[in-house]
């Protein structure tokens, strides 16, 4: 374990649930877009990170999602 860590909350990208404010403008399927482009970006820029990195899901644990089991440790936030 490194002695720094990165700590990144997510939603889980469920239409109608991710960017609320902005899909009033948008639409929910252009804000679910947006969103998964977000975490895309996240990803892109956090992966080589020489740190602990830990991702907490608002509902549940996505199994098979953008978040490599090998460099993200995921855990569920418990918020809603």
């Amino acid at each position: 374990m490194n002695e720094s860590a990165l700590i990144i909350f997510v939603r889980n990208p469920i239409l109608g649930k991710v960017k609320t404010r902005l899909a009033k403008t948008v639409g929910d399927d252009r804000a679910l877009e947006i969103y998964n482009k977000l975490l895309q970006h996240t990803k892109e820029v956090t992966q080589e990170l020489a740190c602990d990195k830990f991702i907490f899901y608002a509902d549940h644990i996505n199994k098979n999602d953008i978040w490599p089991d090998a460099i993200y440790k995921k855990k569920i936030a418990g918020w809603q």
